[in-house]
This record gives C-alpha cells, structure tokens and sequence, in this order.
C-alpha cells in the first residue's frame, strides 16, 4: 500500500521518483506503451472481446460481466479526449451520448483567453452531455473556486472531486496529481503526495462505473520518455484496485502513453494484497492523450452497457 516512503525526493526541484511501489500487470488492447515493447503483452483475443475504441469498432463495456444481452440493456456511448491543448478543432469528434475531457484543453500561458474559446467550442457539440475535468495547464482556474471553474465552462459539467449520475451510469471526476516543484509553470492542481491519498482519493465512492482524473496511476501508461521514469501516482493505483474498483478509468496527462490496457486481479496477487477477488476486478485502463506534436489521436469510443 502506498506510504511516503514509496517516493524519493530530487531536492533542487522537489519532484517525487517512486520507488519500491509494486507495478500492475496490465494487458495493452491498442497502442503498446514504448518502454513496455519488449514484453509482448498485446492481448488479441482480449482486444477482439472489447473492441479497438473507434467509431467503428467501441470499447464495449459491461457493468456486469455476467449480463451481456445487449437488447436488454441500456447503453450510453462516451467520447473522450484529453490533452487537446488549443487544437479541439482539428480533431474529428463523433457523435454519442457523452463527451469526455479529461483535462489540459488549453496551454498554461495563454489558459484564461483559451479556455473561454475552448467551451465555447464544446457548446457546440451535439452531445446531450459533456464533462471535463482540469489539468495542470488549467492555471487560470482556482481549485478554492470550482463553482468559479463552473461559470467559466458552462457549456458542460465541470467536475473536481465530484460524482454525477447520467441516466443511471455513476461517475467522478477529479483533476489532482502528486506536485512537481517550481521549476514547473504548468502546475495547476499538484497536490501533496504525502497527503494525496488521505485528502483526495479516500474520498473517491466505491460505487462508481467510470473514473475521470487527468493523470494516471502509478504504471499504467505512465511512462516519460524524457526522463525514463513512470510518473502515476500510486496512492491513486491502490484506491482503483483495492477499494474503487470502477468498470472505466479515464485519464490523460502522459502524452506519448496513448491507448487502452485491461487490468485483472488474477495477475495482479502481489498489488492487490488482501483486497484481491479474483474475477471481479477487470478495470478498462484509457490514457486519452489527443496532441502528439506535429500530429494527433483519435477520440476513444466507449459503448457502456448497464
């Protein structure tokens, strides 16, 4: 389990470098992470199961793994993104049921002026609903102030350590990631790691369908390629698999970590401890991260049946 220990500290800038934390073993549907390339864990027969995340082939999701009678259940279809930074508009969005951004919509010097033309854009949409949750280059946006954050987008849902229901499918969203030090301008939203769990993710509720957050958890998708570090956070891994439990986790953040992994319990008996319930914990992993520089993924489609 996560304790303060589980961090070294680079004193001239104060970043945390986890250390001796135990890593989940994932299953990666799209997209195999670059430091993971070796490992071969592309699972084509779970990636065949569960789709690729296109418009054409969803992510299709069950809130029960033993009920998959599609005609029988309702089903509402999610189109996520993250990390669009100020090119929301050249990205093609399909249509569905509910539009999700998990964060960095805007750059940091420019944050105030863009996120206003940012929810504008996304009132445009013709999805019936939209959330988004911030990310560090939100910078204009006061985390003492949400309802604040609130007015400014108003086009959609603003969640910070919130849950909504939509139409009978529960989610949270919550924009917090363990601080980096000065050095970094784009820093809205860091949060201490010593005291991120405590504060932040204990009070995350067990009956959710999806979790929204803008970074990820410790070793899934998480890798930096310029430093060679993972950088999750894993006092936010050990809530999701020993407590949360959500069917969804949706983040962004970690640019280069775009795609789709499946965790299961059963590969996973060290993390998961005494908390561990084989077959019940299949958790659909999404790094959304749109920009890529020069070029730019796809929206990830998700067909949630409940």
């Amino acid at each position: 389990m996560f304790k303060p220990s589980s961090y070294s500290w680079c004193c001239w800038c104060h970043v945390p470098r986890v250390q001796d934390h135990p890593t989940a073993t994932v299953h990666h549907l799209t997209h195999v992470p670059e430091n993971e390339e070796e490992k071969e864990l592309l699972a084509f027969n779970l990636a065949q199961d569960l789709g690729a995340g296109t418009e054409d082939r969803p992510f299709i999701v069950y809130r029960n793994p033993h009920e998959t009678n599609r005609a029988a259940l309702k089903r509402l279809r999610f189109v996520c993104m993250s990390d669009t930074h100020n090119e929301i508009g050249k990205i093609s969005i399909p249509d569905g049921d509910v539009f999700v951004h998990c964060g960095d919509a805007v750059k940091h010097r420019t944050s105030a002026r863009d996120l206003r033309i940012f929810n504008e854009f996304v009132g445009q949409l013709p999805h019936k609903y939209k959330l988004f949750v911030s990310g560090n280059h939100c910078v204009c946006l006061n985390p003492q102030q949400p309802e604040q954050s609130q007015k400014i987008l108003n086009n959609m849902t603003y969640l910070q350590d919130q849950s909504i229901d939509i139409e009978g499918v529960r989610i949270y969203g919550s924009p917090w990631r363990p601080k980096r030090g000065c050095f970094y301008r784009a820093e809205a939203f860091g949060y201490d790691a010593k005291r991120i769990r405590e504060d932040k993710w204990s009070k995350i509720p067990e009956d959710i369908d999806l979790l929204l957050t803008h970074g990820p958890p410790y070793s899934i998708r998480d890798y930096n390629r310029s430093t060679g570090d993972q950088l999750g956070c894993p006092a936010l891994l050990d809530e999701i698999v020993t407590r949360i439990r959500p069917r969804i986790h949706l983040f962004g953040h970690m640019h280069s970590c775009y795609g789709a992994s499946l965790y299961k319990s059963e590969d996973n008996e060290i993390l998961e401890g005494d908390h561990m319930k084989l077959n019940s914990n299949n958790i659909l992993f999404i790094n959304l991260a749109i920009h890529q520089g020069k070029t730019f993924n796809q929206p990830t489609i998700i067909d949630y049946f409940y």
